[in-house]
């Protein structure tokens, strides 16, 4: 009995040690296959690719620099938003839990969005629940639009999507958003950014090596935007993550592949927004009047070159868009706007006199075998005179009595005036002059006509800005200098680069010269085709052009007898102090049987007179001191701006302006005025409904507006005069809506 149990526990014995051999064999195997994994010949790579499964080099995006006027108000920014969606297969979120939570999150972003039922929510959520575990069905974005980050706050007390991310499955992706505050003001000359891929060198666990990635980045397209490009873009960073749980990722800290980002920088230049916006203002009023095509505007301050407003408008049916920069990107025949390059070179060099007289032969003559015509019908008229009335036959007349035997030094006088050359603005696209001279005979693109043709502003193309730049050269005393649109670029807030004034020429002519055009410019505005600018407030030097433009067949005139032209007016104001100078260009289109203006004088000058009577309205030093003791009108009651029935009562009764409120008792109000009172009428709001704004002041408007959820664009100053949303339309929370105040 005893030596039985000896043998059982022998037996056992053997198969404990037995055990301990096959685990130790077998620990030993897992050890060296360890070692094979990680030391044998695919070591080093499965190495790497347990780290690109656990460990990731994640792109940190560099903040894109602003763009502000001259004054510091903000022109484009950089805005984060946010796609909010649920992960539904997030460790945490299990069945009970989304359907116990399903209704409630349904019925709060079908109040909160506005824009689908709770039901429609529901179903939508529920289908995404139950096709989690489709291919690419495991995360569902749950918001119509992107967020702003106090929405992201909202949202995150909303059922499920107030739980930690692993539980709820709340995921928010970032996204950074261009955003132009002043909407489609300057938007061409400010520019666009778009989103593009591009190959950028990625930091690498393996310090033995770099590797290539392509990555989304946003790149200027357009304008300021492009131009500057590699001032606002920054330079993006790296942080390494580690995953720690189902497809969740947390920065490491402290490692030696994260790179912080660097900001961009930012541009500030010399735009004025409040020219800018009656700039843009007066010509879409004006194209959409005269039916033209496209017209562009450009303020320029005359000693510094800083263009203070540009505004380059295209008209499509009853609207008006910026998407090309004519002013400095377009390339056209000036017209009678280049005589007064003829004119300086006539004074200047060929010596002539004001008082020469040239005779116009009533406004048909035959120069050089071909036949030219005047719009203003003259006779035997001095040099002054012609260019007044812009007679083309005096000019030519001029050009040829003195160059026709040496027609390259007038090429060279035009060329010393800098109109063969860019302008070197800093703004990507500017427009090359095309200009020839008799060298280029031979190529064909001189003729025996050329020199007369070049007289008068023909053959050869420029863009409006080059035009701009000569006549600014004239009122800064002779000094040309370069325009420009950036004044200086700053990081937080400190300048870093400041662009100062660039001399391109520091004398076009002689004083006595300059002195003499000066007089010139001046009469054509007391006595001339400019007479419109003419006012009692300040004094204007300027010249009108109306130029013919070639049409699709390379001729003046289209198969139907059409013509286009280009109407032009450009000058100098106050003319005896000049301060500021600016050119108005218009493309329009004249068929057989059109009644519509196509001269500069018409078409071009009421909107270079809206330009410089804004200028000189802001700017109280060229005032008038008032010398006669101001007496309140009594004829009529001073207007009151609509709103608040309480506050128009408070301003009414400050003013001594009788009231009438009788006939309603509405909270919110528009007024009118006739002689016996100020008259009001009430405006409806109800909820959920778009009101009316027109009539009223800004902090009203802005109030009524907000108030139903809209977001709020405006421009100019004053009281409502449109609204970009129809008055009575649903109101969509989130929804942009324009207003413009004059």
């Amino acid at each position: 009995m005893r030596q039985r149990r000896t043998d059982i526990k022998r037996g056992i014995l053997v198969r404990v040690k037995f055990l301990y051999a096959m685990f130790f064999l077998i620990g030993l195997c897992i050890f060296g296959r360890i070692l094979w994994i990680q030391y044998g010949p695919e070591g080093a790579s499965l190495r790497q690719k347990a780290e690109r499964r656990n460990f990731s080099v994640a792109r940190v995006d560099a903040s894109r620099g602003d763009i502000f006027a001259r004054d510091g108000q903000l022109l484009a920014t950089s805005v984060q938003r946010y796609h909010v969606g649920i992960d539904f297969k997030a460790t945490g979120l299990t069945e009970e839990l989304f359907r116990n939570n399903v209704a409630g999150l349904a019925s709060s972003l079908s109040r909160f969005f506005g824009d689908r039922s709770a039901a429609a929510y529901r179903t939508m959520l529920e289908t995404a629940y139950r096709d989690r575990n489709k291919e690419g069905r495991r995360y569902k974005r749950i918001t119509p639009r992107l967020v702003d980050y106090n929405e992201l706050q909202t949202l995150k007390t909303f059922p499920l999507l107030r739980l930690p991310a692993n539980r709820g499955g709340r995921v928010e992706e970032p996204l950074i958003e261009r955003e132009r505050p002043f909407g489609m003001l300057a938007e061409r000359t400010i520019g666009k950014t778009v989103e593009v891929d591009m190959q950028v060198e990625r930091p690498s666990r393996d310090t033995s090596r770099r590797s290539q990635t392509t990555v989304r980045t946003v790149r200027g397209s357009i304008g300021i935007e492009q131009s500057y490009d590699d001032k606002l873009r920054g330079e993006h960073g790296w942080v390494l993550k580690q995953k720690i749980s189902g497809n969740f990722w947390i920065p490491v800290a402290n490692s030696d592949l994260n790179v912080e980002p660097v900001n961009g920088k930012d541009v500030v230049t010399t735009i004025d927004m409040d020219y800018q916006d009656v700039a843009e203002s007066a010509l879409r009023q004006r194209l959409l009047e005269a039916g033209a095509n496209w017209g562009t505007v450009v303020l320029m301050e005359v000693a510094t070159g800083e263009i203070r407003a540009i505004a380059n408008l295209t008209r499509k049916g009853d609207a008006c868009y910026e998407d090309n920069n004519y002013a400095i990107g377009g390339r056209f025949e000036p017209g009678s706007t280049f005589k007064l390059a003829s004119l300086i070179t006539l004074l200047d060099d060929a010596g002539m006199d004001l008082d020469e007289e040239i005779d116009t032969e009533g406004g048909v003559a035959k120069i050089n075998g071909r036949t030219y015509y005047d719009d203003h019908k003259e006779g035997v008229i001095t040099l002054q005179r012609v260019f007044e009335v812009s007679s083309n036959i005096g000019f030519i007349k001029a050009v040829d009595k003195h160059y026709k035997d040496r027609p390259k030094r007038f090429v060279e006088c035009i060329r010393d005036l800098g109109f063969d050359k860019p302008l070197e603005t800093g703004i990507i696209g500017e427009a090359v002059p095309k200009m020839w001279g008799p060298d280029d005979k031979g190529r064909g693109q001189w003729s025996g006509v050329s020199l007369n043709n070049m007289a008068y502003g023909y053959g050869f193309e420029i863009s409006p800005l080059h035009t701009l730049t000569l006549y600014n050269a004239v009122a800064n005393g002779g000094k040309m200098v370069r325009p420009k649109l950036v004044r200086s670029i700053n990081a937080y807030g400190e300048e870093l680069e400041r662009f100062d004034t660039e001399v391109i020429n520091s004398s076009i002519c002689s004083d006595r010269t300059l002195r003499r055009v000066r007089q010139c410019l001046e009469g054509v505005v007391d006595a001339g085709t400019g007479s419109a600018l003419k006012n009692p407030y300040y004094t204007v030097a300027a010249k009108t052009g109306t130029a013919q433009m070639l049409s699709e067949n390379g001729r003046y005139t289209d198969e139907w007898g059409g013509r286009n032209y280009l109407a032009t007016m450009v000058g100098y104001f106050p003319a005896d102090n000049p301060k500021y100078s600016c050119i108005v260009a218009i493309k329009t289109y004249y068929g057989r049987g059109s009644y519509q203006t196509y001269y500069g004088a018409s078409l071009a000058g009421p909107v270079f007179k809206a330009v410089a009577d804004r200028v000189y309205a802001t700017n109280i030093d060229w005032q008038q001191p008032v010398r006669e003791k101001y007496e309140r009108r009594t004829e009529l009651p001073m207007p009151v701006k609509g709103g608040n029935l309480d506050a128009v009562k408070q301003v009414a009764h400050s003013l001594g302006g009788k009231l009438d409120t009788e006939r309603h008792s509405a909270e919110w109000v528009r007024t009118s005025i006739d002689s016996t009172a100020i008259h009001t009428q009430g405006v409806a709001t109800q909820e959920g409904l778009v009101p009316s704004v027109i009539g009223m002041g800004l902090k009203d408007a802005i109030y009524l507006l907000e108030r139903e959820g809209l977001r709020v664009n405006f421009s100019g100053r004053g009281r409502v005069v449109s609204q970009t949303i129809r008055a009575g339309s649903r109101a969509v929370k989130g929804q942009t809506i324009g207003i413009r105040l004059n």
